[in-house]
């Protein structure tokens, strides 16, 4: 039987994953150029808490080009999160459980942000990202 080592595969997957480290986020839709979006170093964290049909707080404000990292803590209930803009989520989750997404804010503007549990939204669980 033939062995093999890991250790060749393990030296290319850091060398790969060093390779994607301090990269610049670009930004392209098919009728303007290629933007290149340099990451502003900033970290931003904020904690936005779930009870049933609330966000706390509701609106968030950062600026673009910052790492935004959100802490979703559910404290009643059972609720996730999605962002939209970004496509970005947490698993739903029950009382007590927290999660936390991560992503830079590359665009601009105002992006909903709600509970995708069936008619969470509605009932008001629903809020804003706001990147200026």
């Amino acid at each position: 039987m033939k062995k093999f080592s890991v250790l060749p595969l393990l030296l290319v997957g850091a060398i790969l994953v060093s390779g994607c480290v301090g990269q610049q986020s670009v930004q392209t839709t098919p009728d303007k150029p290629a933007v290149t979006i340099t990451p502003t170093g900033e970290v931003k964290e904020f904690t936005i808490r779930e009870s049933n049909f609330k966000l706390s707080p509701s609106n968030i404000t950062v600026n673009k080009g910052d790492l935004v990292r959100i802490t979703v803590a559910v404290d009643q209930g059972t609720h996730d999160l999605f962002v939209e803009g970004y496509d970005q989520r947490v698993n739903v989750a029950s009382s007590g459980k927290v999660q936390i997404m991560e992503f830079i804010a590359d665009k601009s503007g105002i992006f909903k942000m709600w509970c995708e549990v069936g008619g969470h939204r509605d009932l008001g669980m629903e809020g804003q990202l706001i990147v200026n």
